[in-house]
């Protein structure tokens, strides 16, 4: 199982029972966040905007599949867990942008997704995926000749937000969503959940 699909694995729905409240990308989220913090559930919870009740749900499941281990200090990844880590950052990760022209909001967050323009058409999928995530919008990128550009949109790019991009390291032939929120855990939520559908 690729990285992308077992964080949509452990994101499904498990028989019997009701989908769980979580998606693929706060499984990646939360990874990252028990990687650079050990947070205990309660910061976890309020970190990944989800209640108490689906984030034990969330850390049991990434405890069966042996990614994480708890003490009361909180919860770490295990070495199986900074192996996944480190395979997703391979294929998508980001950051906080500036805004710009391109945006539709003061909150940005670029999601780098290896691979990923050939499955750009004109960015409304990865806009709608955003909005669906709870993101105020997406703006979707394509890697070619060496830069940046926006299908289906003139704008040129603002240096500020090209400059933002390249700290992503992107190559030709890869994608940039840009998601926008109300809050940088919107608009990071909203990208990463564009990214990995395209990953899919």
């Amino acid at each position: 199982m690729n990285p992308v699909e077992s964080l949509y694995a452990l994101s499904g729905k498990e028989a019997p029972g009701r989908s769980p409240e979580f998606t693929a990308a706060h499984v990646l989220l939360a990874l990252r966040i028990i990687e650079e913090k050990g947070p205990g559930r309660q910061q976890l919870s309020a970190e990944l905007r989800l209640g108490e009740g689906t984030v034990r749900n969330l850390l049991k499941r990434l405890k069966e599949e042996g990614l994480v281990s708890s003490t009361k200090r909180g919860v770490s990844l295990t070495a199986k867990g900074k192996g996944l880590v480190a395979e997703l950052v391979a294929v998508i990760r980001g950051k906080p942008v500036p805004r710009s022209r391109l945006t539709v909001g003061e909150h940005n967050h670029a999601v780098l997704v290896k691979g990923g323009a050939a499955g750009v058409r004109f960015g409304v999928e990865q806009r709608d995926r955003a909005l669906m995530s709870g993101a105020l919008g997406a703006t979707t990128l394509i890697v070619e000749g060496g830069g940046l550009k926006a299908p289906a949109l003139a704008d040129v790019i603002e240096e500020a937000l090209r400059a933002g991009i390249t700290g992503l390291s992107p190559d030709d032939g890869d994608a940039v969503i840009i998601g926008t929120g109300d809050s940088p855990f919107w608009a990071e939520i909203g990208a990463l959940s564009a990214g990995l559908e395209m990953l899919r």
